[in-house]
């Protein structure tokens, strides 16, 4: 039979005789379908994917009606066509190296090489404001990818807590830069002020032109706060002596909170806890929407989940470690610095036990080694690299595209899901089985699977 011969020939490491067909895009013997069959699935669930993301955010930032009259729909169709591009290309690219080179000469041609050929032309589509964030998030599922890996092969261990002490190092260095003037970048700097508060910041930070419209904010908040609570106040509930208690505590002068440490070490924990248990509740709700009449109470579980809880707890002391170091360093040293934030970004980081999650920690570091990359290149320390966000992302994209070829159970499960769902199943139906010789386990996550052949234009037969 031809697939004993054929399995005579892959027992040599360097030549693979299997066509596209038999291994890649076997819905289909055509190549030219194929692409056309992936490029339509793709576009399709991209079009569903990015009209949700820039929908909501349009909602969040506001946006008025002539965004989504014209730039919201230039902005969709940009990012799925980068999409249907990258997905596209990588299995044209796919075909069109077996022709050129005569075959799959090693493993790395099979999937690597023209993945990063697709990647390279797909990510030059997308808008020059998205590629650094495509860069990022690519090099931190690559990062995960090559770990997962290196481990599924035993050259490397599991650190216990490992994602926690990379997120701890992590909000240690980016907490230092916010204590320090200028020292995280504007959107940044947004997204901590909102975390935190603006009382740890320097004075000149808070002051900004910028900043203004969050000052006026954070005024009305507080004025409406006190009008919320003058009701509260009439009402005369128990705890009320107790709040008044606790905003009567001390607090060192160098404190820039208007009440005492402890009120506001409190007031950041249980504000983050809210919004963490309605976040992660917000979540779970959407995700159960689609079981609601299958499962009515599904939407009650959803709403009490213990994630809920975890994320509020994370975010909570999160919160609350910071604030409370803080302000305990300045009664301790009787002075206030940068160093303060670093010692309690790192203790604060330690509440991701609450919630470990290796993509928030990964994430994290990434972006963090981007920031300090441009601080470099300002201060003149480190080269400025051309298109360096251009070949993050190609080749982050290129060796995830191979693992999930030929590894698929060292990949992330959520990004593994992920391509399944733009590809409408299809980078299940590769016949992994046919690499095992080279790459054991590689259909781990398939053993039994085997491909519907047209029988016209191949003699392989299931084992």
């Amino acid at each position: 039979m031809r697939l004993v011969s054929k399995m005579v020939a892959i027992s040599k490491p360097t030549l693979l005789q299997f066509t596209c067909y038999e291994l890649g895009h076997t819905w289909t013997p055509s190549c030219r379908r194929a692409s056309f069959d992936v490029a339509l699935l793709v576009f399709k669930e991209a079009l569903k994917i990015y009209g949700s993301l820039y929908f909501i955010a349009g909602l969040v930032r506001r946006r008025g009606k002539a965004y989504f009259r014209k730039k919201f729909w230039e902005e969709l169709l940009r990012s799925s066509f980068f999409l249907t591009t990258n997905g596209t290309l990588f299995i044209s690219c796919f075909c069109l190296w077996r022709r050129i080179d005569g075959g799959f000469k090693r493993v790395i041609t099979i999937s690597f090489f023209p993945a990063l050929v697709g990647s390279v032309i797909a990510i030059l589509q997308e808008r020059k404001s998205r590629r650094g964030l495509l860069a990022v998030y690519m090099a931190n599922v690559a990062v995960e990818t090559v770990w997962r890996m290196l481990k599924a092969r035993g050259w490397v261990k599991s650190l216990p807590h490992g994602e926690v002490l990379v997120f701890s190092v992590a909000a240690a260095v980016y907490l230092y830069y916010f204590k320090k003037t200028s020292g995280l970048p504007d959107g940044t700097l947004s997204i901590f002020k909102k975390l935190f508060g603006s009382d740890e910041m320097p004075a000149i930070e808070e002051n900004l032109p910028s900043d203004q419209n969050d000052e006026d904010t954070d005024m009305n908040r507080n004025d409406s706060l006190h009008n919320r609570t003058s009701v509260i106040a009439n009402r005369k509930l128990p705890y009320q002596p107790v709040v008044r208690w606790l905003k009567i505590c001390p607090k060192h002068a160098l404190c820039k909170h208007k009440y005492g440490c402890v009120y506001y070490v409190l007031e950041g924990s249980l504000r983050m806890f809210g919004i963490g248990y309605a976040v992660q509740g917000a979540i779970k709700v959407v995700s159960s929407l689609s079981r609601v009449f299958k499962q009515p109470k599904s939407v009650i579980k959803a709403l009490v989940h213990k994630n809920n809880l975890q994320l509020g707890a994370f975010l909570a002391s999160f919160v609350g470690i910071y604030r409370a170091v803080n302000c305990l360093l300045r009664w301790i040293r009787e002075k206030d610095e940068a160093l303060h934030g670093m010692v309690a970004g790192f203790l604060a980081g330690w509440s991701m036990l609450f919630y470990k999650s290796q993509t928030i920690a990964l994430y994290t570091a990434a972006k963090l080694a981007e920031m300090l990359y441009f601080k470099g290149i300002a201060s003149g320390k480190v080269p400025y690299i051309q298109c360096a966000d251009i070949i993050i992302y190609s080749i982050s994209t290129a060796l995830v595209f191979h693992a999930a070829v030929i590894e698929p159970h060292n990949l992330r499960p959520a990004y593994w899901n992920f391509l399944l769902r733009v590809t409408g199943n299809k980078f299940a139906t590769m016949n992994r089985r046919l690499l095992d010789p080279w790459v054991p386990d590689c259909s781990k996550l398939f053993p039994d699977f085997w491909p519907d052949y047209d029988l016209r234009f191949t003699n392989l037969r299931k084992p």
